[in-house]
């Protein structure tokens, strides 16, 4: 068969004669041609689809475990990219049928049709082989572990290295924890911005840096005493707390003309002191491809392990004049775990780690068939109180009603800060009507327990969104459907529970 395929030879006669002896391997035929992926009745019967069909790309994707995803994308991204080669992967896929996951083995060519990439391969499922499991799930395994493991390794090293500095070394072991950060993370460029005053105006000024393979920026006119208002729309996004994660092509051109060439995506940390944002640290790399959520945790904890020290540095040689006094107590490594599991303003879990703990609970829903509800919960009104109070005002809001609902739910409930002003708990082995009480209860709590700031009782109320497992749901979908009820919560008037029947 040549390189090049003309439309709808993949059911030609050529192809027809021999699918008798493809579905007697127990191979499945598959064809990805733009955005459509195309299956035989075998590959649908393998992937656990009741009949042949032709589902979307991004549907398919989503069948595909989280842990096997990464490689199963570079894979399929490879075939798409160069015509002529071949791939093959094993991941595990979910299966709607059966609601579970099945071991696959996909293996496939491009080639080219009139033009565009055509993808064409087979599918078989591997569950009945023992060692080749075992192979695919240890391979599998081993990756995470091994990014894990450098990931937190980067951590240690890191800590270890400036707590061992002092202040005649400290110059010099800051330039190798740099070194260590970016040998270990594969990056281009780490450097630490500073800010301060100059005739009234917050400008910041880079004080730290290390690269590899580009141009250093250290010293430059551009980088001292540089207007925060220069970097375009940096500063709004720093000052809320959150990580600037971007491909360098998304950047505005007021921020990408201070980077060196060569570099494709950035991340740039806020360092808070004492509620005010102290600068942050900046990581480079050439790779074209935003930072996981594990890379961001961890870049997260290292940039705040790397301005304390900077910090505790700074005020021993009487540098910093701005603060008056700062907790000088090394970060212990633990503490650095525990920053990339929790949101740092309500101590409760994170999004990210949310996900990963109900994604095992749901598991476990599913083998003993057990009841699970979600809960979206909304402080409503919010904005107002940030408008009204000021921002500051707004976080003490966000502490007392994430203390409300962490007393009012048990200790085996999940709880954590979904974004903003959103939570989300997720209930297991609890009755509907005890879940719809409890969430009545943490309603009426926040309700009932104003915050008090600055001498000024602000009242809040909250409306929360009630959905029950259903067949076939994953903590995506079921969060989904949690969240149409808090719509209707707030279509509805408000501080309210609704709890979102089967639809």
């Amino acid at each position: 068969m040549g390189e090049t395929l003309q439309s709808g030879e993949l059911f030609s006669n050529r192809i027809l004669a021999l699918l008798d002896v493809v579905n007697s391997c127990g191979l499945g035929l598959w064809e990805l041609a733009g955005d459509t992926l195309t299956l035989d009745e075998k590959a649908a019967d393998n992937m656990g689809l009741d009949k042949p069909a032709a589902l979307k790309w991004q549907d398919f994707f989503e069948l595909v475990n989280e842990a096997d995803k990464q490689e199963t994308l570079k894979n399929l991204n490879t075939l798409k990219s160069s015509p002529g080669s071949s791939a093959a992967v094993d991941c595990r896929l979910f299966s709607k049928r059966d609601g579970a996951y099945a071991w696959i083995r996909i293996i496939g060519k491009s080639y080219l049709n009139q033009g565009k990439p055509l993808l064409l391969g087979t599918s078989q499922k591997i569950e009945g082989r023992a060692l080749d499991v075992l192979y695919a799930s240890i391979n599998a395994m081993r990756r995470e572990l091994n990014k894990k493991d450098r990931l937190h390794r980067c951590i240690f090293e890191v800590t270890e290295v400036l707590l061992n500095a002092d202040d005649a070394t400290f110059e010099e072991q800051f330039q190798v924890s740099l070194e260590i950060v970016g040998h270990t993370v594969e990056l281009a460029r780490v450097y630490v911005y500073k800010n301060h005053l100059v005739d009234g105006t917050r400008c910041c000024t880079e004080i730290y840096e290390w690269t590899e393979g580009v141009e250093s920026t250290l010293g430059e006119d551009f980088t001292r005493d540089m207007p925060f208002h220069s970097w375009p729309g940096l500063e709004e996004i720093l000052e809320a707390g959150r990580n600037y994660n971007r491909l360098i092509k998304d950047v505005p051109s007021g921020i990408r003309q201070m980077i060196p060439g060569g570099i494709n995506t950035v991340l740039f940390v806020p360092i808070f002191l004492k509620d005010l944002l102290w600068g942050f640290v900046g990581y480079e790399r050439t790779r074209e491809q935003l930072y996981g959520a594990d890379e961001e945790s961890v870049l997260a904890s290292v940039g705040l392990l790397l301005a304390n020290s900077v910090i505790r540095y700074d005020l021993n040689k009487n540098l910093y004049m701005a603060v008056d006094k700062i907790n000088s107590t090394s970060i212990r490594a633990e503490e650095l775990e525990r920053f990339a599991y929790t949101d740092a303003l309500t101590g409760l879990y994170n999004r990210r780690h949310f996900m990963e703990l109900a994604q095992n609970s749901l598991e476990k829903v599913r083998r003993y068939n057990s009841p699970c509800y979600a809960m979206i919960m909304d402080l409503d009104f919010f904005k107002k109180v940030n408008d009204t109070y000021g921002h500051l005002a707004g976080d003490e809001v966000l502490k007392d009603a994430s203390a409300v609902m962490k007393n009012t739910l048990r200790s085996y409930d999940l709880l954590a800060r979904y974004g903003g002003e959103e939570f989300v708990v997720l209930v297991t082995d609890t009755g509907k009507d005890d879940v719809l009480h409890l969430a009545e209860r943490i309603r009426e709590s926040i309700a009932a327990t104003p915050c008090i700031y600055n001498c000024i009782k602000i009242i809040c109320t909250v409306s929360i969104g009630v959905a029950a497992f259903f067949s076939g749901c994953t903590v995506t979908s079921l969060i989904d459907k949690a969240d149409k009820a808090l719509y209707r919560a707030k279509e509805s008037g408000r501080n309210r529970v609704v709890f979102l029947e089967e639809e």
